[in-house]
């Protein structure tokens, strides 16, 4: 009987000592990878494209409707969307080379059709798009600048 005893307290003092090495203390999750620094901002900032030319595509693009437009370079550090958008938070303004006075260019998103003449702007391939409603065949080939305050 003593030797049973000795053989159940041997039993259950190894049980304890392998259920007391397997539990660990609980260590907090890191993240292995820091997270991105954010971009930086853009606030304050005024970006001129100047020298642009008003194009007409001769249908490169099967939009299925006619458009004449002003196309900034591409700019990634300043339109990193991949993706088609119609606002940013900056104010965007347009100026003929032959002008003094810059005109200020609408979000397509905010298009109003009671306004007979209205530029409109839209972000696409990282670049900034001008184009005017009602169309006007006349700015082809004709300079202008934009001007971005963001």
């Amino acid at each position: 009987m003593k030797s049973q005893l000795k053989h159940s307290a041997l039993v259950v003092l190894i049980g304890a000592g392998l259920f007391l090495s397997c539990s660990k203390p609980e260590v907090q999750q890191t993240n292995r990878f820091p997270p991105p620094p954010p971009p930086p901002s853009l606030s304050g900032q005024e970006f001129l494209f100047d020298s642009l030319t008003w194009i007409f595509p001769d249908g490169r693009f099967d939009v299925g409707v006619d458009e004449i437009y002003l196309q900034t370079p591409a700019r990634p550090d300043l339109f990193p969307w991949f993706t088609y958008t119609t606002y940013l938070n900056a104010k965007v303004l347009m100026k003929f080379d032959t002008a003094s006075n810059w005109i200020e260019v609408k979000s397509v998103g905010l298009y109003e059709p009671s306004i007979s003449v209205q530029y409109m702007y839209w972000v696409n391939l990282r670049s900034l798009f001008v184009h005017i409603l009602p169309l006007n065949y006349q700015l082809i080939g004709r300079k202008a600048a934009i001007k971005i305050n963001f």
